[in-house]
């Protein structure tokens, strides 16, 4: 093997690594942003459901 062809086959080796962890990050930062779209509908919900309840005690409330 000669050198020039071993220093490709490092810089192939090199360049083959940072893409696999280019991609692992991409993976990574699409499962937070899942995650936290996930948590804000969760949230949404939650407040929906409590402004719901409070519209219900207002009511209930006026007509007592």
């Amino acid at each position: 093997m000669s050198a020039t062809q071993g220093r490709s086959e490092a810089v192939l080796d090199r360049n083959q690594r940072r893409e696999a962890e280019i991609k692992e990050a991409l993976k990574q930062e699409a499962a937070r942003h899942a995650a936290a779209v996930k948590n804000m509908h969760r949230l949404r919900a939650l407040r929906l459901a409590q402004d719901e309840k409070a519209k219900i005690d207002a009511k209930i409330k006026s007509k007592a």
